[in-house]
């Protein structure tokens, strides 16, 4: 890595400027994919970010509302009054209206219309009231049945849940920004309460809102949790499912037709340029994350959305190579943290010698995951070897340990040993592999 320089020390300072609890980011960024911009160059980018709304909680564009579930009795009739009110005073209104387009509608001999368009507004208004205070939560029956079947588990606008081998998109977001929660002194977790009766319906339209599909893949939904006062048995039932959804992930990520990331940063720009895209994905939690390497790397498409605008990840690479013309160029840095995450289209070379095999011109998957999961953590220990495993198309064994599923990786890859192994070394992980 190159050395920090008063230059990249300054562009550093200047990103921070702009965001919160970005320091180490702005700093690794400033040296590496930004090295060759002015401060200037870069304030350009900044100034499109549309300025966070510091508040208590999550300020995320989709992060949760509240943290904890208010269950007196108190509470509970006011929120059931609120919502009866709204629903009563609706209805009150659009009453006059129905009754006139009914008479109309019955003079002009359209009967049909009265039965199947007249009680539509109601109905909006009866799912949008209630939708005020619902939760949206799979199913076990359904999880089980996915994993059986090597299918998503979907779910649409209303809530409603399907498996489905095509026709959805898959949510790829970073957890600590869409379902966590700042407290005024730390970060936590939402109360234990509120997590177990899943995604509160607004919280949900959120993703929705931004994803443009009919049906919907959200690991948060499509995976059961493991909460922390469930019992040593139940933890371990709940690992057994979790561990059989992550081996259909391949599936799962492949058959998509599109993989959406919602970046917390990326989130915020108002922006046409792909360049300023680039920058700002560069900079946000989603692209330093290990999960979103195995979701975009499966991925037919990729699509990056933004404040007011969403964009083609193959595009902006397409468009850095053909922008860069040598490793001085500006963008060159930018182009490099991007390009491993891909496929080269038809009709380009490979992108990197150093990414092809040995002698040839032929992409290399395991060079391709070192390039592409540099500077990615994950929370999760043995997430740095089962992260890898839809990737390699292989299947995970609930309780398996990081240096078990390290070996797993290098019985079945024998030819690869050495990459591995840099790998490790990489990640600083003590595998035992002979």
């Amino acid at each position: 890595m190159s050395a920090t320089t008063p230059s990249n020390a300054a562009v550093a300072e200047l990103i921070q400027k702009y965001e919160a609890n970005i320091t180490n980011r702005s700093r690794r960024v400033a040296r590496i994919e930004l090295s060759k911009w002015t401060t200037e160059e870069v304030k350009g980018v900044m100034d499109q970010l549309v300025p966070r709304t510091r508040r208590k909680g999550s300020d995320e564009p989709c992060g949760p509302e509240f943290n904890h579930l208010n269950t007196s009795l108190k509470s509970t009739l006011m929120i059931q009054f609120g919502i009866w009110s709204i629903l009563s005073f609706g209805t009150i209104f659009l009453l006059p209206m129905q009754v006139g387009a009914a008479l109309y509608l019955l003079l002009h001999g359209r009967l049909s219309a009265i039965w199947r368009e007249l009680p539509r507004p109601t109905a909006l208004l009866f799912d949008w009231s209630t939708g005020l205070h619902a939760f949206v939560k799979a199913p076990m029956s359904l999880v089980k049945k996915s994993i059986e079947r090597e299918e998503a588990l979907c779910v649409n606008r209303k809530g409603k849940f399907m498996l489905r081998k095509h026709g959805y998109a898959v949510l790829s977001h970073v957890w600590g920004e869409t379902m966590g929660w700042n407290t005024e002194h730390s970060w936590g977790p939402v109360e234990l309460g509120l997590r177990k009766r899943g995604l509160a319906y607004h919280h949900f339209l959120k993703f929705f809102r931004r994803c443009d599909a009919e049906w919907l893949w959200v690991d948060v939904l499509a995976m059961p949790a493991v909460y922390e006062d469930m019992s040593t048995t139940e933890k371990a039932n709940i690992e057994t499912l979790r561990t059989g959804i992550i081996n259909c992930l391949h599936a799962v990520y492949s058959r998509a037709d599109k993989v959406v990331c919602l970046d917390g940063l990326l989130l915020r720009l108002q922006s046409g340029s792909m360049v300023d895209v680039a920058v700002i994905l560069s900079l946000g939690r989603w692209i330093n994350r290990l999960w979103p390497f195995t979701e975009t790397k499966l991925a037919k498409r990729v699509i990056l959305k933004t404040e007011d605008a969403a964009f083609d990840l193959d595009e902006i690479i397409t468009f850095l190579y053909e922008t860069v013309y040598n490793e001085d160029h500006r963008y060159f840095n930018i182009f490099a943290r991007l390009a491993p995450l891909r496929p080269v289209p038809l009709g380009f070379r490979i992108w990197f010698d150093y990414l092809a095999r040995p002698g040839t011109s032929e992409p290399d998957l395991f060079r391709e995951i070192y390039s592409g999961c540099e500077n990615r953590l994950c929370d999760v220990d043995i997430d740095q070897a089962r992260a890898l495993f839809p990737v390699l198309g292989l299947k995970w064994i609930a309780g398996w340990t990081l240096q078990e599923g390290l070996h797993h990786i290098a019985d079945a890859y024998p030819d690869d040993k050495e990459l591995l192994l840099k790998y490790c070394h990489y990640r600083s992980i003590q595998h035992g592999i002979q």
